[in-house]
């Protein structure tokens, strides 16, 4: 057996410095470097380990991550990077197209009520138009390889994917993939079963390698190729179990031979995580980016590749749109325009990468995109315009632009106080100073001196719900942040006693009644305060 491993380790070093002998000579293997290469590399679930990480922080011991971290040295680190959406499928539609999930075709036809689009992971798939509204729709149609490898998880339930891998790698090629290789359709359950009964699990060797193939056969052909590579891992069911299984185990069925990559055996990564799930897993993710980087390098198209390395939400309160929940990892190694040390402290979101990435490759989409391009971040030369990021989560808003943070619940939705550290989560309308205040804890809302704040991302967030809405409530008045008195209501906690009606925000019965003040009285009289130019007055 140790024969056999260190033949196969001989193998794979020798093709990678005989490939590199060839790029170098100029020969076979040769590439334009006139437009870059793209490689998306995105993780399930991973815990925010960086020290840029908002509260609550990770108190556990962190793994040494060397392959994130070569990334992040070698090129420029985003402190205030958010996910359009704090849940998994949502925040990967945004990725892909650009695009807020709630202008989704699917999640528009899917809303169960007359108000705004309910933003979850049931409702976030790409069907329809929306398989035209891509940034891989975008690459491709000017000649790109795009690469879709791992989790997918924008695939409606109309088939059983499990039973039929061909029918999910169509699926995903509908939305602009050339390749869709190695593909999981969503989150795994243990015990899953191929279509010829092989019971698999996580398999980022499998996934290495594929995607690693049609790179190569991409640069052999002279194609610029971008590659969106989301491990599965570390996202449960336990990854740490899975290394325990066959790596020829995989959702297509058994493969006829053992993936060959440059990556540590699964051993050697148990080990060196002193078998903690929690460490292993993410060495493992790791692992796979080192074993994507050196492949890419044995091409000698590293340096001539962007990699873009983020996380699809955060761990510190998922599922909700607070700090913990939205802000992510985001780094960017690309030398022709992210010098090595670079930090930059704009406002970006997920949704910006689509964006930036035609901006780069000289492409303009035929639809419309939300996200701007960070291209001149990375070039020293900030915009002087702040476009303000929306987080969504279920029918909840939240908005973020330099140092304010401001949210718009809906009253309906649910909500958990994850790790009992938001003691305002059940207002519907709060307000952050997140400079100053990163773990969101005083609520700004009924202070006078941010009236102006609160109007202006009210406003916004009222724009942002009539562009997103189903059609037949576009033109409403819904969820427009109002003045009115809030002391008479229950379950409100901005608690001022004041004189008029229009000091500070409504409660949530209020802000949700619509044109209605009826759940607001006027201080001393008790007598209702009146709907007039959309607030409250006595």
């Amino acid at each position: 057996y140790s024969f056999c491993t260190l033949l196969v380790t001989f193998f794979v070093v020798f093709s990678m410095m005989f490939k590199k002998m060839l790029l170098a000579a100029g020969g076979l293997f040769t590439v334009s470097s006139a437009t870059p290469n793209f490689m998306i590399f995105m993780a399930d679930d991973q815990q925010f380990y960086f020290d840029e990480s908002p509260p609550p922080r990770y108190d556990g011991v962190a793994p040494t991550l060397t392959a994130m971290n070569r990334v992040r040295d070698e090129g420029a680190v985003f402190l205030r990077a958010y996910a359009a959406s704090t849940m998994c499928a949502p925040s990967r539609f945004a990725l892909l197209t650009g695009r807020y999930a709630s202008r989704g075709e699917y999640a528009i036809n899917s809303a169960g009520r007359s108000s705004r689009v309910n933003v979850n992971v049931p409702s976030s798939k790409i069907t329809g138009a929306d398989h035209q509204h891509t940034t891989a729709r975008t690459l491709s149609d000017d000649g790109y390889r795009t690469i879709m490898c791992g989790k997918w998880h924008l695939a409606t339930n109309d088939i059983n994917w499990q039973s039929d891998y061909p029918a999910l790698v169509s699926r995903v090629k509908e939305s602009g993939f050339t390749d869709a290789v190695a593909v999981y359709h969503s989150n795994m359950n243990q015990g899953n079963q191929a279509s010829d009964g092989t019971v698999y699990g996580h398999n980022l060797e499998w996934m290495v390698e594929s995607a690693l193939n049609v790179v190569e056969d991409a640069v052999i052909n002279n194609q610029e190729f971008y590659l969106y590579f989301a491990p599965t891992a570390p996202h449960g069911p336990s990854p740490y179990a899975d290394m325990f299984l066959d790596e020829r185990a995989t959702p297509s069925g058994w493969l006829p031979q053992t993936p060959v990559t440059t990556m540590k055996s699964r051993s050697v990564i148990r080990a060196e995580g002193n078998d903690d799930p929690a460490i292993v897993s993410h060495l493992w993710v790791d692992e796979s980016l080192a074993a994507l980087m050196e492949g890419l390098d044995s091409l000698n198209v590293l340096d001539t590749t962007m990699i873009i390395l983020c996380m699809d939400h955060g761990m510190g309160a998922k599922n909700q749109i607070y700090e913990g929940g939205a802000r992510i990892l985001q780094a960017v190694r690309y030398p022709p325009l992210a010098i090595p040390g670079t930090v930059i402290s704009s406002v970006v979101s997920n949704i910006d990468i689509s964006a930036t990435i035609t901006d780069i490759a000289g492409l303009i989409p035929s639809y419309q995109v939300d996200g701007r391009s960070w291209k001149n971040d990375l070039q020293g030369n900030p915009s002087s315009v702040t476009v303000p990021k929306v987080i969504e989560l279920g029918t909840d808003r939240a908005v973020i632009a330099d140092r304010f943070k401001f949210f718009s619940l809906d009253a309906q939705s649910t909500r958990t106080n994850l790790l009992g550290v938001h003691p305002h989560i059940n207002d519907c309308i709060q307000l952050y100073d997140v400079v100053t205040d990163g773990g969101e804890q005083l609520n700004l809302v009924g202070d006078a001196s941010y009236n102006n704040e609160v109007t202006d991302y009210s406003d916004f967030i009222k724009r942002h719900d009539e562009g997103t809405q189903m059609p037949e409530v576009q033109n409403s008045q819904l969820l427009v942040a109002n003045f009115g008195n809030t002391q008479t209501v229950p379950g409100n906690k901005v608690g001022k006693q004041e004189t008029t009606c229009t000091t500070v925000l409504w409660s949530c019965e209020v802000f949700t009644s619509r044109r209605s003040c009826s759940a607001a009285t006027c201080p001393g009289t008790g007598s209702a305060c009146v709907w007039s130019r959309r607030t409250c007055s006595c």
